[in-house]
């Protein structure tokens, strides 16, 4: 007879997924339980629906409530009905691929005192149960303490949203820390660079300063003291305008209708600013949402609870890179702090204005606190989030996760935005390119190979218009005797007289890709007689990473490798010497360090067997890509040698920072041992690698920006690096070209 978890194991291991059932509110009830509910589960089926099927069992306030769901809503429980908590445990018990069950928990949408009505649920079910926990209330009276050390004694791990909640549940609740992980509240991946003017004309908010609040109205929200601010912010900016975006939360509006609203336009208009407050009463759309907080130029949070431990608009508003003045309370003080928005000493119109008024007077202030909100956000968006909530899931009940996340699709916005008429700007802030700061070879030589890639696989006029481009750029940049330059300014003029052994080698392989390519034969012809000049080029190329591009060039030429046999043979014969001269018995490397591009050397030699006479080349290639596997990998992550301190031959190796070349290189190495080997391994580790950027890091945060498609320069030891600069954003496409 088999146990219920090995039942459902079995069950897993037949259709490759496990569900995870969340207890909680759903949409179309409105409620800002049901919303977070139904981004996390959405999230995660988009980012883990290889191995995850969320299915939701709705909480419902009585027997006269009436929705129709999606189907994602597997069962309903009746708040009031102890006999619908036990029906929906059967239920769940009675689904053998059921893994996990998370609650979201709200004393407010349980029956019972202090919700105990859940705990009958939980003492039926079979299945694991994580309950996050929304509210955590400091020194809890006797039945509110009972309910929740209960909840927690039934839970095998807790989920909570900041710090300050972890310790209150240690400290008045005796819960173990272990038992609780802290996942930040949720929140949209929001492209923050783009369509603010573009939005204020359509709300026809053109030439104004916009002052926002948005969210169920309720008397918690202490709206009063913003809208008493307005008069004296308007002696200052009489520009300026406060919306108040939302409809009367249901519960509130049932026991007292709009009669909070109707109080504060009556206060606006006693006040002779009615024209200046402006209220859009409506239940909001993420998509309204997300376009209220780009028009906004401060978001305004006050709130009457000095206890509250969650706020989502605060978060939200914190993910559009908004600069926030707040009241004090538990949450903004965690969020807010380190410079991250303004927080007021009291709830005080007066204060409020005061507040307001520096952030519109400082324009450096105010983009300061935008960026610092912004830069803190990124472990918060929802596919930060998910995959927190999804380690959480899969380390109780293990599911099939060999596929980490599913595959974003391509998209190539941040690359066309990057690129203009002369070639591929080097950095940006954000996503905003510099051109102020240039144009190299090697970004415009790996762009190439991108595009190259991208016309071979989704033929399109706009990605041949950019290999021409970058096709151009080589050509400007190559010297009389076949070498490069690699710097061009802003003003498109040369910086260098000469560049790099590695920009030349990156550019003899994009080259090399050329020609092999199903490009039009007027660009194959103009990049081989680049290719054919760089490669005659008299003075020794001695950099392995040169060598190794080069070599890989060459044999993807078809037709040219031929009439450099000598070359080809005495690159091959170089990497060969300085892998043999610099190995050890711990060592299995070409130089006595680890760098950058490390794995494009092994790359060479699996690229390059078919031109070794001595079968040493295969041996190397396999022996050094092993070595990084060694010295890349902890705990299944790909955590590839910082560029802080690299990793130098009996020393310490460094974690930080993080470049997204790494992860680029080794995703189309292994990809090639794989090819030459047919060891599955490889093939696991190719996707790892490709992984690092969706999330399987040292930081558990996605690199790539899918509301940009960019890619963030790198992991520091604080996080994400927010800039996209050319190299992140290519090294990330030309992953994503390989892996699928």
């Amino acid at each position: 007879m088999f146990s219920a978890e090995t039942l459902r194991r079995k069950v897993v291991a037949l259709n490759g997924k496990g569900k995870v059932v969340f207890l909680s509110t759903y949409p179309p009830r409105e409620c800002g339980i049901a919303t977070f509910t139904k981004d996390l589960s959405d999230s995660l089926q988009k980012r883990f629906g290889n191995a995850v099927e969320p299915a939701i069992v709705a909480m419902e306030e009585g027997e006269s409530s009436f929705r129709i769901y999606n189907r994602k809503v597997v069962s309903k429980i009746n708040e009031e009905s102890a006999e619908s908590y036990k029906a929906a445990a059967r239920k769940i018990n009675s689904m053998p691929s059921a893994a996990v069950v998370n609650i979201q928990h709200e004393y407010g949408i349980f029956g019972g005192i202090w919700g105990e009505n859940l705990i009958s649920f939980m003492e039926l079910t079979e299945k694991k149960v994580v309950t996050t926990f929304h509210t955590v209330l400091e020194n809890p009276g006797k039945d509110l303490l009972r309910v929740t050390k209960r909840i927690c004694a039934l839970s095998s791990k807790l989920v909570v949203m900041t710090e300050n909640a972890k310790k209150i549940l240690v400290k008045d609740y005796g819960v173990p820390p272990k038992k609780i992980a802290v996942i930040p509240h949720g929140v949209p991946n929001i492209d923050v660079g783009r369509e603010k003017q573009k939005l204020r004309k359509k709300f026809g908010l053109e030439g104004v300063k916009v002052l926002l609040t948005f969210g169920m109205l309720s008397r918690g929200k202490a709206l009063e003291h913003a809208v008493a601010a307005m008069p004296k912010i308007l002696e200052r900016h009489p520009d300026a305008v406060y919306l108040i975006v939302g409809e009367t939360h249901p519960k509130v509006r049932e026991h007292e209708g709009e009669s909070y609203r109707l109080e504060l336009r009556r206060l606006a208009e006693s006040l002779g600013i009615s024209e200046k407050v402006k209220f859009l009463d409506k239940y909001l759309s993420l998509k309204e949402i997300i376009e209220c907080l780009k028009i906004a130029d401060v978001y305004i949070a006050p709130s009457l609870d000095p206890k509250q431990i969650c706020s989502g608009t605060v978060s939200y508003a914190m993910s559009a890179g908004k600069a926030i003045v707040s009241s004090q309370n538990k949450y903004n003080e965690e969020m807010l702090s380190h410079s991250r928005g303004l927080i007021v000493g009291k709830n005080d119109a007066s204060e409020f204005a005061v507040n307001v008024i520096r952030l519109l007077d400082d324009a450096a202030l105010k983009r300061s606190l935008e960026r610092n909100s912004f830069e803190y956000s990124r472990r918060m968006t929802w596919q930060n989030v998910s995959t927190s909530y999804f380690q959480v899931f899969s380390g109780l009940s293990p599911m099939h996760s060999e596929r980490f996340s599913r595959v974003p699709r391509l998209n190539f916005r941040h690359f066309y935005g990057l690129t203009d008429d002369f070639g591929m700007m080097q950095f940006a802030d954000y996503n905003v390119p510099l051109r102020e700061s240039g144009y190299t070879l090697d970004d415009n030589s790996r762009a190439l190979t991108v595009a190259v890639k991208a016309y071979s696989r989704l033929p399109s006029k706009k990605m041949l218009k950019a290999a021409g481009t970058f096709i151009s750029f080589v050509e400007k940049c190559q010297i009389s005797d076949g070498y490069f330059r690699n710097f061009v300014d802003g003003n498109r003029e040369f910086a260098d007289e000469a560049g790099s052994e590695d920009s030349f080698g990156r550019t003899v392989k994009a080259l090399g890709g050329a020609l092999k390519s199903p490009l039009p034969e007027d660009l194959k012809l103009r990049a081989r007689n680049v290719l054919e000049k760089a490669l005659r080029y008299e003075n020794e190329i001695v950099s392995p990473r040169a060598q190794a591009n080069t070599l890989i060039g060459l044999s993807n030429a078809s037709g040219i490798a031929e009439s450099f046999k000598s070359l080809t043979q005495r690159l091959l014969e170089s990497l060969v010497s300085k892998f043999e001269a610099n190995k050890g018995d711990d060592w299995h490397w070409f130089e006595p360090y680890l760098t950058y591009s490390n794995s494009v050397l092994p790359e060479a030699l699996f690229e390059a067997e078919k031109f070794d006479k001595t079968r040493k080349a295969r041996k190397i290639a396999v022996a050094s890509l092993d070595f990084l596997t060694k010295t890349h990998f902890i705990n299944g992550k790909l955590v590839p040698v910082g560029q802080d301190g690299w990793f130098r031959k009996n020393g310490r190796r460094a974690f930080y920072d993080q470049q997204p070349i790494e992860a680029s290189t080794l995703t189309t190495t292994y990809l090639k041992a794989f090819n030459a080997t047919n060891d599955s391994s490889y093939l696991s580790n190719a996707r790892k690698s490709f992984e690092w950027f969706l999330g399987r890091n040292t930081m558990n945060q996605m690199v790539y920006d899918e509301s940009t498609g960019g890619c963030f320069d790198g992991i520091t030891r604080n996080g994400v690096n927010l800039n996209q600069g050319a190299e992140s954003t290519i090294s990330y496409l030309n992953a994503r070209l390989s892996i699928v």
